[in-house]
């Protein structure tokens, strides 16, 4: 690589460095997960501060660093307007953009990188506030699939048996394991080593959500998987189980504690 280079990216994180300057975070389609210092990023003056907000898609001109490269100029290329007007879409993308942060690593990720702009794309240009949760269900779901650790939401960890929601009976469940890595038919912790611990359990309506988040786009009719006509407010709820369940999932895989998902609930409860 030569001393100065050029990359697209998009910002994930920016922190403090020393007095003035900028700790930028972005990822890269070329070369994965990168850090770099923007100099006097923080002075009010300083032309590449209006350039390095979270999300923002640019242009960024380095110079190679003996530990950290140095950002010389940044040109702009995406910025998603709307994610800054409305609370709530602000807040799930800054969770997917944490959770990105935990998946990217230093190498190539295309793969990632345009999946995660196409869901910040579904995002911005959302107009019903209320499929707020269920988008993020699907963005996680993407995510995490991307990146090869998503839960098995189609057969038994256990046995392998396909497992398809049962809205005949009402009290029908199946559990969910995290060290498993997805559903199963035990609903019940077994203290045999055969078994894995259960760490919270799916109804039909909710596994059959779940099982939709698989496809390219979120379903417009809900009807080609739950054969009745489901309250708005069952809905909402159900899709904000799955999104935690798929939150504590991650945290557990990753080992780590998204802490943009705390706020989550309590923020797109209003919407």
């Amino acid at each position: 690589m030569n001393a100065n280079f050029q990359t697209t990216g998009i910002i994930l994180q920016k922190k403090p460095f020393g007095e003035n300057d900028l700790l930028i975070s972005f990822l890269s389609p070329e070369l994965g997960l990168k850090k770099a210092i923007a100099p006097n990023g923080r002075l009010y003056k300083s032309t590449l501060r209006g350039r390095t907000e979270l999300l923002m898609v640019n242009d960024f001109f380095l110079i190679k660093g003996r530990n950290l490269d140095r950002i010389l100029q940044i040109e702009g290329q995406i910025s998603y307007g709307q994610l800054n007007s409305n609370i709530g879409k602000l807040t799930i993308s800054q969770y997917l953009a944490e959770l990105v942060l935990h998946l990217a690593h230093e190498q190539p990720q295309k793969e990632l990188y345009m999946l995660f702009l196409e869901h910040l794309r579904r995002i911005d240009s959302l107009t019903d506030n209320e499929k707020l949760f269920a988008y993020l269900a699907q963005a996680v779901f993407h995510l995490l699939a991307i990146s090869g650790i998503a839960p098995e939401i189609y057969h038994c960890v256990h046995n392998q048996r396909q497992i398809q929601p049962n809205f005949e009976q009402p009290y029908w469940r199946v559990g969910f394991t995290f060290q498993g890595g997805g559903v199963t038919e035990y609903v019940k912790s077994s203290y045999s080593s055969h078994y894995y611990q259960i760490n919270d359990h799916l109804n039909a309506v909710e596994l059959a959500l779940l099982q939709s988040l698989p496809k390219p786009s979120l379903l417009s009719d809900l009807r080609e998987i739950i054969p009745f006509n489901c309250d708005d407010l069952v809905i909402q709820k159900s899709w904000m189980r799955i999104e935690r369940i798929l939150k504590n999932y991650l945290e557990f895989h990753l080992d780590c504690k998204m802490r943009s998902a705390e706020v989550i609930a309590d923020i797109l409860i209003g919407f």
